[in-house]
């Protein structure tokens, strides 16, 4: 697996380990916290916290055990009251031909089992990294009637033959329309580096 990285400000997006031991992601669940803190200016009240602490715990399992994410990340400007907006990334090998076709494979939901509220709307994005890829924004209604949105970003990579998929979901519509450009100017910004001891994949 490539390792996605990010040029993105630190102080407004920070990397969510899914992986590792209990004691580890605790540790980093209370950094973030007093993060969240500093970023509000304020010290975040217990229900935040605990708010936040049970939020990002089921995100980091559902990642891990469901979704089988590959790296996650974490926005930090979502007022504490609100729930965290977390993005993941997943990878694919692909020695398939870079086109349209492909790409909308991974970036929009399978037609299949699409819901009959279900909005699609997808439009080309350019990464300076990945050159022309594709931005998917999806809404529904959700089973208690409130209105979900997810947001998925699918490249090819022809250097590595890896495809990337970007996503993220969230309850909230408004505040993820006000956080748009900072989330598109956050998936401009990432780009792949081999892990450590692996080779890069160019010349072989």
């Amino acid at each position: 697996m490539m390792i996605v990285e990010t040029d993105s400000d630190p102080a407004l997006w920070f990397h969510m380990p899914i992986r590792g031991s209990r004691s580890e992601f605790a540790q980093w669940l209370d950094l973030q916290l007093d993060a969240s803190g500093l970023l509000h200016r304020r010290k975040l009240t217990w229900r935040e916290r605990r708010r936040m602490k049970k939020f990002l715990v089921g995100s980091a399992a559902m990642l891990r055990d469901r979704v089988e994410a590959d790296q996650a990340f974490l926005f930090g400007p979502i007022p504490p009251q609100a729930a965290p907006l977390v993005f993941f990334t997943k990878q694919f090998g692909c020695d398939e031909e870079h086109s349209p076709l492909h790409l909308s494979m991974l970036a929009e939901p399978d037609p299949t089992v699409a819901l009959a509220s279900e909005r699609v709307e997808t439009v080309p994005f350019v990464s300076p990294y990945f050159g022309e890829g594709l931005r998917c924004l999806r809404s529904w209604t959700a089973l208690d009637g409130g209105l979900m949105l997810s947001v998925t970003y699918a490249w090819n990579d022809p250097r590595h033959d890896i495809d990337l998929v970007l996503k993220g979901h969230y309850d909230d519509p408004a505040l993820l329309d006000a956080s748009f450009d900072a989330i598109d100017d956050f998936a401009r910004s990432l780009r792949l580096r081999a892990a450590e001891g692996q080779p890069d994949s160019v010349g072989q």
